[in-house]
């Protein structure tokens, strides 16, 4: 099975310049087809440097396309309801196709932070909606090459698209992120791949694989659901004492971005239609406290020797089956030799072993 890496693209380092940050970071994607890993993959956020900053994912992964030659590239994801217009989407990624043909990765997602959506000026509520429209509009223009729809939200003329695209989607590997039970859903429906973060303990992730492949075949009886991409945030050193220190300072640094970010401890989840699932998590943080909910984060993730990291990913495909790691380990103002050290030695010890596991 493959092993790649989640990219975030977070400005925590002191001094340094959001551009020099993205061009440090961009190193260390180039480095990833140097050490053998598989495919890389980039979400997109706006306006908060300090989270993640990658406006475009598209136009950054044309870039690497050019700058690599056999490691697969991929928007993990795509934020669907911020985008007016899918037929522009479409484009984006048939131009891509033309580019890297099998190399591409597509993925979708819906969104969660309230500011970005408040910035973009898109009713958060509307999200579902908005992702389900352009998820099908996207796949029907990629099979046909034909953009023609009215929807609730969205609307485009008879119009054919340039370049036109070399293959659909449907019946093909893409992604679509499942952080809650519908957005499971959601997937399964679409006939795409699970995509998901690794944020609770494993038994619970295990469960909400097992929803989505369960909908997936009977929405789609006669297709098999592939191995599901998981994002955990991870470190990797020789020395485990090492590990665990670095692994606990950053890991929590991450979480609490993660919390401001999202309000992940507000109270808004349960009066925002679509999120309403968020609420039992944010009530949870609020009960046991911020520091406990950062421990938590800090033992859901894989880190540690080459030969830890290697376990905790056996036990999940013992329990789950096929999986396929896209590991982040560039986070929190992590110091980016650090980080190429860490990367170097996945590439080298962890990464085969996966692959023969996985």
């Amino acid at each position: 099975m493959e092993v790649g890496l989640q990219f975030i693209f977070q400005n925590n380092h002191e001094g340094m310049s959001d551009a020099e940050m993205m061009r440090k970071e961009t190193d260390i994607a180039l480095l990833a087809e140097d050490v053998g890993m598989d495919f890389l993959l980039l979400p997109e956020h706006h306006f908060d440097p300090n989270y993640s900053m990658m406006p475009d994912n598209l136009q950054w992964l044309a870039y690497i396309a050019g700058k690599t030659n056999r490691i697969k590239i991929g928007t993990g994801a795509i934020i669907l309801p911020w985008h007016e217009n899918p037929t522009r989407i479409a484009e984006k990624i048939s131009s891509l196709q033309a580019l890297l043909g099998d190399r591409f990765l597509l993925g979708f997602g819906r969104g969660l932070a309230r500011e970005e959506y408040r910035a973009m000026g898109v009713e958060m509520s509307s999200a579902r909606e908005r992702f389900d429209e352009s998820a099908e509009i996207i796949l029907d223009i990629l099979d046909t090459g034909v953009a023609d729809y009215e929807t609730k939200h969205f609307k485009q003329s008879r119009t054919t698209i340039t370049p036109k695209p070399e293959f659909g989607y449907r019946g093909r590997d893409f992604f679509s992120v499942a952080m809650t039970p519908d957005s499971g859903i959601a997937a399964a429906n679409l006939g795409g791949t699970m995509m998901s973060f690794v944020q609770l303990p494993w038994e619970q992730h295990h469960e909400a694989v097992e929803a989505w492949r369960e909908r997936f075949r009977s929405v789609h009886p006669s297709k098999t659901p592939r191995a599901p991409v998981f994002s955990d945030f991870t470190y990797c050193h020789e020395n485990e004492k090492i590990a665990e220190e670095v692994a606990t300072e950053y890991l929590s640094k991450y979480y609490r971005s993660v919390i401001r970010h999202y309000d992940f401890d507000g109270s808004h989840w349960g009066e925002t239609e679509g999120y309403q699932a968020y609420q039992a998590g944010a009530s949870a943080i609020q009960e046991v406290g911020l520091d406990a909910a950062c421990q938590g984060f800090v033992e859901s993730q894989a880190w540690g020797t080459p030969d830890q990291i290697i376990e905790a990913w056996t036990k999940r495909a013992e329990m789950t089956g096929d999986l396929r790691p896209a590991m982040a380990v560039s986070y929190a103002g992590m110091p980016f030799e650090m980080v190429r050290n860490s990367l170097k030695l996945i590439g080298a010890e962890v990464a085969p072993a996966l692959r023969k596991v996985l």
